[in-house]
């Protein structure tokens, strides 16, 4: 008997890249359904233009990808697989596809650090469901400056959303698809900048 198909493929659905197949050949990776991306990018038209993406726990890197095919200035991937990062930097390559900076490290790592540019204008947050807690991993993009009140944070879980809200985080955006929770998430703060 022969073992299973672990290979992960995801095709590009919008933007100038449409069409591009990503695939990588690891079973803990769980590609965005094709059904949420095309809502989490509708939500997202209105401020995909020239931002700054920042793509935690990568995978196939269909966000990244997907971003910059409509209209994103860069993306910065993380993922501490070396088979996906591998797999982002081949098609990186085969398809010609710029804008895109693929780091090999630890996302929760990183983000402990104290981030030294200028925070991201839009984070996608889909790692491996229960392994991780989400509130924690909100609290570290901004305490360590990765996000700002500007920021507009993705979030994918198998659970539900809502008690990630409070008086400092509003969700602006979700819905459910399946077994799949996704939002969108801002910093309630103002801006004190003129």
């Amino acid at each position: 008997m022969s073992a299973p198909n672990k290979m992960k493929k995801v095709r590009v659905i919008g933007g100038k890249h449409k069409g591009v197949l990503l695939s990588v050949d690891d079973e803990l990776i769980k590609p965005t359904p094709d059904r949420v991306r095309e809502t989490l990018f509708n939500w997202l038209m209105p401020n995909i233009e020239d931002a700054n993406i920042l793509e935690l726990f990568g995978g196939t890197g269909c966000l990244s990808v997907e971003s910059i095919s409509r209209g994103a200035n860069s993306a910065v991937y993380i993922d501490s697989s070396s088979k996906a990062c591998g797999a982002i930097k081949d098609s990186l390559i085969r398809y010609r596809l710029n804008g895109i900076e693929v780091e090999c490290k630890d996302s929760m790592q990183m983000i402990q650090e104290k981030n030294r540019d200028d925070p991201f204008d839009i984070i996608f947050i889909d790692p491996p469901y229960k392994k991780f807690k989400l509130q924690q991993i909100i609290e570290n993009l901004y305490k360590q400056s990765w996000a700002d009140e500007e920021s507009l944070i993705y979030l994918e879980s198998n659970e539900c959303l809502d008690k990630l809200v409070s008086s400092k985080y509003q969700l602006i955006k979700d819905s459910k698809a399946g077994n799949v929770y996704y939002g969108i998430l801002k910093s309630t703060t103002q801006s004190s900048k003129k």
